[in-house]
């Protein structure tokens, strides 16, 4: 079932997304993301992929919901133009987020495609059971069951991005 994720090009952010990684991550270069959708609409679910100072390929999950749906765990507060205040928190806060990356995986699903067109990163599953625990690097390992894989499509490298396990308590 491939999901169709609405985006907002034209929108103004604060903080922006090049400082939430900033913020909250390793990352000091934005390459792009790839994202989930919440079947109900109120979440907006995704995954920033960007490069460390060491050049290592980093990830920051997070998740964005009307102000007054807040997680208890939340990082902070963020204007946007189009939708208006929201909260943000990281991804492994998140019950949507982290049972629709699951979901994903156990269901040999796709993310969602942008509807601003193609881009550079999409996730796919592998099957397995488990919840899930995504990683803060991408690593180049071969695909297996179980695993939420990264394609980048500059590259054509398909990365582990995360695993489905009966242990895994945190994204």
């Amino acid at each position: 079932m491939t999901a169709f994720a609405h985006l907002h090009p034209d929108a103004t952010l604060s903080p922006t997304k090049d400082e939430l990684c900033a913020e909250y991550s390793a990352i000091t270069e934005r390459l792009g993301s790839y994202r989930a959708v919440d079947p109900e609409g109120e979440v907006g679910i995704e995954v920033i992929v960007g490069r460390t100072f060491t050049g290592e390929l980093a990830q920051l999950s997070l998740t964005y919901r009307a102000a007054d749906n807040a997680v208890k765990k939340e990082l902070c507060r963020m204007q946007h133009s189009v939708l208006g205040e929201r909260s943000v928190a990281f991804g492994a806060d998140d019950r949507v987020a982290r049972d629709e990356w699951t979901r994903i995986v156990v269901e040999s699903d796709t993310s969602a495609e942008f509807s601003t067109g193609p881009q550079r990163f999409r996730a796919y599953g592998t099957g397995g059971e488990g919840q899930i625990f995504i990683f803060s690097t991408l690593v180049e390992e071969d695909p297996a069951p179980g695993q939420l894989r990264v394609i980048d499509a500059e590259t054509g490298k398909d990365y582990l991005a995360g695993i489905v396990s009966t242990r895994a308590k945190r994204l």
